[in-house]
């Protein structure tokens, strides 16, 4: 049997390789059905906005129902879906679909939740978090190409041999989570009165949901807020520098696309290697225990990065300078979720991840509109500037939160 750390590691990478199988090709399976554009959009808009809902609560529920069943029951319903939806051709199957998957679709943050119950060693849990970082990007790629040469080679039914090849990798996932060991502490149902009748099931989800959003608003948000600010900053500077990236080296380097790739394929390397190597850098932050001096490192480093890229003369320099913004992008999104499991309570931990999800996808619904309104009263150079301003906040709260840590160490 797989030791945890293993299973969590390829629960990870299938599920973002299962995924990527069909979503690339998603609009344009849908545009073969005959969908119009309004159609697509309900569709895409409907998947993002039930998952934004839904992540902390699905959190919440594993909280209070216990995070193994909770992710068994998601992967069930989600295989299902996916293979039901390489099958359908009806607009409002196809819309339902995509809204139960929103639902149910937490693979990810229910990992995340659930990895710190099995793995004893906070490093060990730093490691993983990183892997698992690292691997969805590898998921990602590997998804997109065989989803690519399957839709190529069956160019009529090749979406529904995407989706259906789906259903094998999900059940591989099932087995592994259903492989981890049961623990002492997991929630289970109060058999304490033997003569009590069976809730009924619509009572029971009622008293469930009830439960989980209790369980939201009994978390002490004044602990948690800097690391959302935080995770909000860091988001939306990093998508305006990725939404700006090939349009800034086109205006004031004119590069081809040629030298964008390879730019991005090091920035890649560099992101990688940093996920990868977390093990190197908790050594070299080893007195870091609380993560304040590596958010203050990240935050500088993102501030001088976004001011010198506007600024260099020529590709050569922004090729240099891409180096540390790259690896600090990719350490502050491991922190921002390494300090919020090591503040969080067993009993919370999975709301807080949800909530930190819905942070990220808040950023993305924000940055384009703010690069939008910047480019085209400022100009493209102005967007590095702008990034650099908001990561100057976090610059500020993080400079503060590393003082107050160093205050109470010397108390």
């Amino acid at each position: 049997m797989a030791s945890p750390y293993t299973s969590f590691i390829f629960i990870g990478l299938l599920d973002m390789l299962s995924v990527h199988f069909v979503l690339p090709y998603l609009d344009d399976h849908m545009k073969e059905l005959g969908f119009n554009h309004i159609q697509i959009g309900l569709v895409g808009a409907a998947f993002y906005a039930s998952q934004m809902i839904s992540s902390p609560i699905i959190g919440s529920i594993s909280d209070v129902k216990g995070r193994k069943p909770v992710l068994l029951f998601c992967l069930i319903v989600t295989s299902f879906a996916y293979f039901w939806l390489g099958i359908t051709s009806s607009f409002y199957v196809f819309f339902s679909l995509r809204i139960v998957l929103g639902i149910f679709k937490q693979t990810q943050i229910l990992t995340r939740t659930i990895a710190p119950d099995y793995l004893d060693d906070p490093n060990d849990v730093s490691i993983l978090y990183g892997k698992l970082l690292s691997l969805g990007k590898l998921g990602t790629d590997l998804g997109t190409n065989l989803g690519g040469r399957i839709t190529k080679a069956f160019p009529k039914n090749g979406f529904t041999i995407a989706c259906a090849l789906t259903t094998p990798l999900y059940f591989i996932v099932l087995r592994l989570v259903n492989g981890l060991p049961e623990l002492f502490n997991e929630k289970k149902e109060d058999n304490s009165e033997p003569e009590k009748k069976s809730p009924k099931l619509y009572d029971s989800i009622t008293d469930t949901y009830k439960q989980s959003i209790n369980n939201i608003y009994s978390i002490d948000w004044n602990k948690y807020w800097d690391i959302f600010l935080f995770k909000l900053i860091l988001s939306t500077s990093i998508g305006l520098y990725y939404s700006n990236f090939s349009s800034f080296l086109e205006t004031h380097h004119e590069t081809s696309a040629g030298y964008h790739g390879y730019i991005g394929t090091c920035q890649g390397i560099i992101s990688t290697i940093i996920l990868e190597t977390v093990s190197y850098s908790n050594k070299v932050y080893r007195n870091d225990t609380d993560y304040s001096q590596r958010i203050f490192h990240v935050f500088l480093v993102i501030v001088l990065s976004f001011v010198g890229l506007a600024l260099v003369p020529n590709i050569y320099l922004y090729a240099a300078l891409v180096v540390p913004k790259a690896m600090y992008f990719s350490l502050g999104r491991m922190v921002t979720l390494n300090v919020l499991w090591s503040r969080s309570e067993e009993s919370n931990r999975g709301a807080l991840i949800g909530l930190l999800h819905n942070v990220g996808a808040l950023s993305s619904v924000v940055t384009p509109l703010i690069s939008g309104v910047i480019n085209h009263y400022l100009g493209v150079s102005f967007v590095f500037y702008t990034g650099a301003i908001l990561a100057s906040v976090g610059l500020v709260l993080s400079y503060q939160a590393r003082s107050r840590s160093l205050e109470e160490k010397i108390k």
